[in-house]
Protein backbone atom coordinates (compact mmCIF):
# COMPACT_ATOMS: atom_id res chain seq x y z
CA UNK A 1 0.00 0.00 0.00
CA UNK A 2 3.04 2.07 0.63
CA UNK A 3 4.53 1.54 -2.62
CA UNK A 4 1.08 2.23 -4.15
CA UNK A 5 0.96 6.12 -2.88
CA UNK A 6 4.75 6.57 -3.45
CA UNK A 7 3.80 5.63 -7.52
CA UNK A 8 0.65 7.92 -7.68
CA UNK A 9 3.19 10.37 -6.43
CA UNK A 10 5.55 10.32 -8.23
CA UNK A 11 3.39 9.74 -11.30
CA UNK A 12 1.45 13.50 -10.35
CA UNK A 13 4.83 15.04 -9.63
CA UNK A 14 5.88 13.92 -13.28
CA UNK A 15 2.84 15.02 -14.86
CA UNK A 16 3.29 18.66 -13.15
CA UNK A 17 6.73 18.72 -14.36
CA UNK A 18 6.01 17.57 -17.97
CA UNK A 19 3.37 20.11 -18.23
CA UNK A 20 5.41 23.05 -17.43
CA UNK A 21 7.90 22.25 -20.33
CA UNK A 22 8.60 25.03 -22.60
CA UNK A 23 8.48 22.58 -26.02
CA UNK A 24 6.10 24.83 -28.22
CA UNK A 25 7.55 26.74 -30.66
CA UNK A 26 7.40 30.32 -30.42
CA UNK A 27 7.57 32.77 -33.32
CA UNK A 28 8.95 36.30 -32.44
CA UNK A 29 7.43 39.90 -33.63
CA UNK A 30 8.80 43.41 -33.88
CA UNK A 31 7.02 46.42 -34.01
CA UNK A 32 8.30 49.33 -35.97
CA UNK A 33 6.98 52.51 -37.60
CA UNK A 34 6.17 52.69 -41.56
CA UNK A 35 5.08 55.74 -43.33
CA UNK A 36 2.19 56.42 -44.34
CA UNK A 37 1.75 56.66 -48.51
CA UNK A 38 -1.65 58.76 -48.63
CA UNK A 39 -4.45 59.36 -46.90
CA UNK A 40 -8.43 58.66 -47.84
CA UNK A 41 -11.30 60.84 -46.12
CA UNK A 42 -14.55 59.33 -45.81
CA UNK A 43 -17.47 61.34 -45.09
CA UNK A 44 -17.28 63.54 -42.37
CA UNK A 45 -19.65 63.11 -39.67
CA UNK A 46 -21.04 65.18 -36.47
CA UNK A 47 -19.60 65.07 -33.80
CA UNK A 48 -20.05 62.41 -31.51
CA UNK A 49 -20.51 60.34 -34.62
CA UNK A 50 -17.32 58.42 -36.52
CA UNK A 51 -15.52 59.71 -39.48
CA UNK A 52 -13.48 57.39 -41.44
CA UNK A 53 -10.11 58.33 -42.49
CA UNK A 54 -8.35 55.92 -44.64
CA UNK A 55 -4.73 55.40 -44.74
CA UNK A 56 -2.50 53.86 -46.95
CA UNK A 57 1.02 51.97 -46.56
CA UNK A 58 3.51 50.10 -48.44
CA UNK A 59 4.49 46.58 -47.17
CA UNK A 60 7.89 45.45 -47.36
CA UNK A 61 7.12 41.91 -47.04
CA UNK A 62 4.54 39.07 -46.63
CA UNK A 63 5.55 38.72 -42.99
CA UNK A 64 4.63 42.82 -42.29
CA UNK A 65 1.00 43.38 -41.38
CA UNK A 66 -1.18 46.89 -39.95
CA UNK A 67 -0.79 46.55 -36.09
CA UNK A 68 -2.09 49.34 -34.46
CA UNK A 69 -2.09 53.61 -34.55
CA UNK A 70 0.22 55.76 -32.86
CA UNK A 71 -1.83 58.62 -31.75
CA UNK A 72 -0.78 62.05 -29.62
CA UNK A 73 -3.33 64.40 -28.98
CA UNK A 74 -2.69 67.72 -28.30
CA UNK A 75 -5.69 70.41 -28.34
CA UNK A 76 -7.16 69.97 -31.58
CA UNK A 77 -4.29 68.39 -33.06
CA UNK A 78 -3.04 64.89 -33.92
CA UNK A 79 -0.17 63.25 -35.14
CA UNK A 80 -0.62 59.75 -35.94
CA UNK A 81 1.95 57.14 -36.84
CA UNK A 82 1.29 53.88 -37.88
CA UNK A 83 2.44 51.01 -36.21
CA UNK A 84 3.24 47.48 -38.12
CA UNK A 85 4.40 44.01 -37.12
CA UNK A 86 7.17 41.99 -38.18
CA UNK A 87 7.64 38.26 -38.13
CA UNK A 88 11.03 37.84 -37.24
CA UNK A 89 13.31 34.23 -38.17
CA UNK A 90 10.79 34.03 -40.74
CA UNK A 91 11.19 32.79 -44.36
CA UNK A 92 9.00 35.94 -45.88
CA UNK A 93 8.81 36.71 -49.51
CA UNK A 94 9.79 40.15 -50.10
CA UNK A 95 7.35 42.62 -51.85
CA UNK A 96 5.92 45.89 -52.57
CA UNK A 97 2.27 46.16 -51.98
CA UNK A 98 0.02 48.82 -51.01
CA UNK A 99 -2.22 48.41 -47.92
CA UNK A 100 -4.73 50.25 -46.34
CA UNK A 101 -6.24 50.60 -42.64
CA UNK A 102 -8.89 53.13 -41.24
CA UNK A 103 -8.57 55.33 -38.32
CA UNK A 104 -12.06 55.62 -37.06
CA UNK A 105 -12.05 59.40 -35.68
CA UNK A 106 -15.11 60.03 -33.16
CA UNK A 107 -14.68 63.81 -31.71
CA UNK A 108 -16.54 65.01 -28.53
CA UNK A 109 -16.71 68.34 -30.04
CA UNK A 110 -17.52 70.41 -33.17
CA UNK A 111 -14.56 72.42 -34.23
CA UNK A 112 -11.65 72.28 -36.96
CA UNK A 113 -9.26 69.17 -36.43
CA UNK A 114 -4.86 69.26 -37.86
CA UNK A 115 -4.20 65.80 -38.67
CA UNK A 116 -0.50 65.11 -38.88
CA UNK A 117 -0.18 61.70 -40.69
CA UNK A 118 3.76 60.69 -40.54
CA UNK A 119 4.92 59.89 -43.81
CA UNK A 120 8.70 59.20 -42.97
CA UNK A 121 11.77 61.50 -42.12
CA UNK A 122 14.16 63.50 -44.76
CA UNK A 123 17.90 63.52 -45.87
CA UNK A 124 18.10 65.54 -42.45
CA UNK A 125 16.07 62.82 -40.64
CA UNK A 126 13.84 64.99 -39.77
CA UNK A 127 9.83 63.80 -40.01
CA UNK A 128 7.67 64.41 -42.67
CA UNK A 129 4.01 65.04 -42.36
CA UNK A 130 0.79 64.53 -44.20
CA UNK A 131 -1.10 67.44 -42.67
CA UNK A 132 -4.56 67.09 -42.95
CA UNK A 133 -7.46 69.86 -41.67
CA UNK A 134 -11.08 68.41 -40.71
CA UNK A 135 -13.39 70.63 -40.04
CA UNK A 136 -16.13 68.99 -37.76
CA UNK A 137 -19.91 70.42 -38.06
Amino acid sequence: MKSLKWLIAVMWMGLFISSCLDDEPTVKVSYQYTPVDSIQLGEIRPARQVTEIKTFFTRDSECETFFDYDYLISGNERTVSLVVSQLENQQCMEISQVSSNSLQFKPEESGVYVFRFWAGNDENDEPIFIIKEIEIP
